[in-house]
């Protein structure tokens, strides 16, 4: 029984995945906007509800291996939207931390993906709007308790 449980879970990850990708976010589209992709995004919205961060504290959170993160934050250093910052400290230590134009960029990116989301949800009734962000948050809650 539970055997079961767990491969429609399964099922239900691997069949709704690729459709927010597809029908909701439009990967393609959405990243589009100034070159920025998901990776980047969430290291810009992980940096923005944490005033500064290591760069193995990062990996952890978007789970990205190190090697695979120094690109991404580079990137977003040479745009100017993140800074790096010795610790005053430990010298081997580097905190990552979001510039005021990392915000402003941040905020322009919501704009476009509410404005986007909205048009997607426009035809959505309110009840069927509260019920999907109610489901969504569970899911979000439960996925967090994983390690």
């Amino acid at each position: 029984m539970r055997e079961e449980k767990l491969e429609r879970i399964l099922q239900n990850f691997l069949t709704l995945l690729p459709v927010f990708n597809k029908k909701l976010l439009r990967e393609t589209e959405f990243y589009k906007l100034d070159q920025l992709y998901p990776s980047h995004v969430q290291i810009l919205l992980l940096l923005a509800k944490n005033k500064q961060m290591t760069m193995s504290e990062i990996s952890k959170e978007i789970h990205v291996i190190n090697s695979n993160l120094t690109p991404l934050v580079d990137k977003l250093i040479k745009m100017g939207y993140l800074k790096r910052q010795p610790s005053k400290k430990d010298r081997r230590v580097v905190y990552i931390s979001l510039m005021a134009s990392g915000k402003k960029q941040l905020e322009k990116h919501k704009q476009y993906a509410l404005g986007f989301l909205g048009d997607q949800f426009a035809q959505m009734d309110d009840e069927k709007l509260d019920a999907l962000a109610e489901h969504l948050q569970a899911v979000e809650d439960i996925l967090g308790d994983f390690s």
